[in-house]
């Protein structure tokens, strides 16, 4: 059987001899490491024989031709005396530790598997702590979200039609607040719970890869156990993962829904019963009542389904059972659709520049965290996905690669990649945004492919030291991540507190920067300052995202410290939240900064920092 009849589940796959088409002919084959070669050492002369050929050696009465060593005693030079019993102390150390580092290593041999148990026990466990460990105030998404989740439920779907959402995540939000809360940490635990989640969903579809490469021929038979494990492993400590498993947004809930959607379009395809296409159906609108991009995936794996169809007469009917499922999650998502529409005409994401091609490489290393530690999970991960794809063992420490990809590492890569680059496509022509944070719809079968190529790395020492190091950079870079301050949110509302008195106007500039302030002023108590934000009528705790980019154009900061003037009169001062360079406002804040100098007296509270929401505090004085 070639690989371009080997079916994507198990059922099909399975009873493919490892020894077929694909194992035996036309891979190239990559030599693995040779034995080092021992040189034969020639006979020895005797002692004697050297001593009578030498000819260095004095004959009786002869001045030597070769001067001693340095620090050789001469003829007559009695020995150097040592310390008494120090020599004794340091043999009888170097023996002890030596004894100690064998019988170690000998107890670890022993206990191999349960020191693997405990190790990723404890990477687990540091990886779920990092999810719910973050001190940062909540920035702009987080606190738009808990604003819109926090009201009742009819507002909060008004709220979504100008926010530009679709609405699973925030009701789930919503629910989780009447339990536990909104306050930072009870809201950011949802994503956290989520995460966890994740981890066991990954764990087993680490071992359906396993199994279906093992059934086509392309893994060991410890395939199952060894993919699972890497799988676990990356998930738990994916810099990611760990990232927005702190942070009260859908990403976490996006990155468990696809492995559920995996599952349940794999189980579909290997019996197409009514239950497991009800399943998919669900699975699918699921997906698309949590983040729009998930279309992307959605229209990948429809395409996938209707070319299998198209190539493999007797696979068809199971092909097109299930894109039908997929098709009618469309029923599901009807109530939402003229709210999706109107959002499509009016929202969109107007702060968003547009990329370049290069983006698809730095979306892996935007995964893999910051700094050094990124760049060497990043090799991993890039690594790991493509041995995946192009290899599989080719007896003893070789591997034989098939440039043109085996099962299931084609299907994995095309789920990789192709949504991200139909992602590119959509931000170069139709104006939408390609974020980092969105792209966790990929990252599931990113994870599996590297995972599925470490576990064909030839040798357990080999796996384990690539497996360990992954965890390692991961944890780093996850724990830089989520201890680093996203937002001053806190730092100006703090000073605000301490400065304003009852009636002083806080104004923002630009309009993105009111919701994260204005949480942040009012978890220090009843507000009693007045709030104007620039252009935009909602009130700081929202920002309208309706037309966004064409008010932004029509407004100008002229017009607007006229207003703020005007509402602080005399008697008040005025604080302004400010932050330059933001998409279409072209200036206008440093405008109303200008403006509101040539009125009052200006000065700097709070200087604007390098964080991923900087920003600064101005204090302008009464008039009076």
């Amino acid at each position: 059987m070639r690989m371009g009849s080997v079916p994507i589940v198990d059922a099909d796959a399975a009873g493919t001899p490892a020894s077929g088409p694909d194992a035996g002919s036309g891979p190239a084959v990559l030599p693995g490491p040779r034995e080092p070669e021992v040189p034969t050492p020639a006979p020895a002369a005797s002692v004697q024989d050297e001593a009578s050929m030498s000819p260095a050696t004095p004959t009786a009465g002869a001045t030597p031709l070769i001067p001693p060593a340095a620090g050789t005693p001469r003829a007559g030079t009695p020995p150097a005396r040592t310390a008494p019993g120090r020599g004794r102390r340091r043999r009888g150390l170097v023996t002890w530790a030596a004894a100690w580092g064998r019988a170690a290593f000998g107890w670890v041999r022993v206990h191999a598997r349960q020191v693997l148990l405990v190790a990723v026990g404890i990477a687990v466990a540091g990886g779920g702590v990092m999810r719910f460990a973050t001190p940062s105030h909540l920035w702009l998404d987080e606190s738009l979200t808990v604003a819109i989740a926090n009201r009742p439920v009819p507002d909060v779907l008004h709220a979504l039609r100008h926010d530009g959402s679709p609405p699973l995540y925030y009701l789930l939000l919503h629910l989780w607040i009447a339990v536990f809360g909104d306050g930072d940490v009870a809201v950011r635990a949802l994503s956290g719970v989520l995460s966890l989640i994740t981890l066991p969903v990954a764990w087993l579809a680490g071992r359906r890869v396993g199994r279906t490469a093992f059934g086509a021929g392309n893994a060991g038979s410890d395939a199952p156990t060894w993919v699972a494990l890497a799988t676990l492993l990356m998930f738990a400590c994916s810099p990611y993962a760990i990232r927005y498993g702190s942070e009260t947004r859908m990403y976490s809930l996006v990155v468990l829904l696809v492995l559920v959607f995996g599952f349940a379009v794999v189980r579909a395809l290997e019996r197409s019963s009514p239950l497991r296409l009800a399943m998919l159906t669900l699975a699918t609108a699921a997906l698309v009542y949590t983040h729009y991009w998930t279309f992307l995936v959605i229209f990948t794996v429809a395409a996938f389904l209707l070319l299998q169809a198209r190539r493999r007469p007797y696979y068809r009917r199971v092909t097109l059972r299930a894109f039908g499922a997929m098709a009618a999650s469309a029923v599901l998502f009807a109530p939402w659709m003229p709210s999706f529409l109107f959002q499509m005409l009016h929202t969109g994401t107007p702060w968003a520049p547009k990329v370049q091609a290069q983006v698809l490489l730095d979306t892996v290393f935007d995964w893999a965290g910051p700094q050094s530690t990124g760049a060497l999970l990043g090799v991993v991960l890039l690594g790991g996905a493509l041995i995946g794809l192009t290899a599989r063992p080719g007896g003893g420490r070789e591997l034989a690669v098939k440039v043109t990809g085996r099962v299931p590492g084609r299907y994995l890569a095309a789920i990789w990649l192709l949504p991200l680059v139909l992602a590119y496509f959509v931000n170069m022509f139709g104006g939408s945004a390609y974020a980092e944070r969105y792209t966790g719809i990929a990252l599931p079968a990113c994870l599996l492919l590297a995972s599925l190529g470490i576990a064909v790395l030839p040798g357990t020492r080999v796996r384990a030291i690539v497996l360990a190091v992954a965890v390692f950079s991961g944890l780093v870079g996850g724990w830089q991540l989520t201890r680093t301050e996203r937002t001053q949110a806190g730092e100006i509302a703090g000073r605000i507190v301490a400065l304003a008195r009852p009636g002083d106007v806080v104004a923002y500039c630009p309009d993105q920067l009111g919701p994260a302030v204005h949480r942040a002023l009012a978890r220090h108590g009843p507000l009693t300052v007045r709030e104007i934000v620039y252009a935009d009528t909602s009130g700081p705790a929202l920002v309208d995202w309706v037309d966004y980019a064409d008010r932004m154009k029509r407004a100008n900061g002229t017009t607007f410290a006229a207003e703020v003037n005007q509402l602080a009169g005399p008697d008040h001062a005025v604080l302004l939240v400010r932050a330059d360079g933001y998409r279409f406002l072209e200036g206008a804040c440093a405008v109303l900064s200008d403006q509101l100098s040539a009125l009052r007296d200006r000065t700097v509270q709070v200087e604007r920092r390098n964080l991923y929401e900087g920003a600064s505090l101005e204090r302008f004085s009464t008039l009076r």
